[in-house]
């Protein structure tokens, strides 16, 4: 498995748009959705239920974690 920094520095496949660069970087749609609403109004994360947040710091936890392996 590439690492996500990896992919993004791979000859050919360079970010063109913000849309490229969470696709490179293995953000799935339901996590760059709630990051975009987010850094607009970030109240949103307290009014999710339990799940749901447990579920958004997953993914990002896994995000995360892909950069620095």
């Amino acid at each position: 498995m590439t690492k996500a920094s990896e992919d993004m520095n791979d000859q050919g496949k360079t970010a063109l748009s913000k849309v490229d660069f969470i696709r490179l970087a293995g953000i799935g749609p339901e996590l760059a959705e709630f990051v975009a609403k987010f850094v607009e109004r970030p109240e949103i994360f307290f009014s999710m239920s339990f799940e749901k947040r447990c579920e958004i710091e997953n993914q990002m936890d896994a995000v995360l974690s892909s950069f620095e392996q």
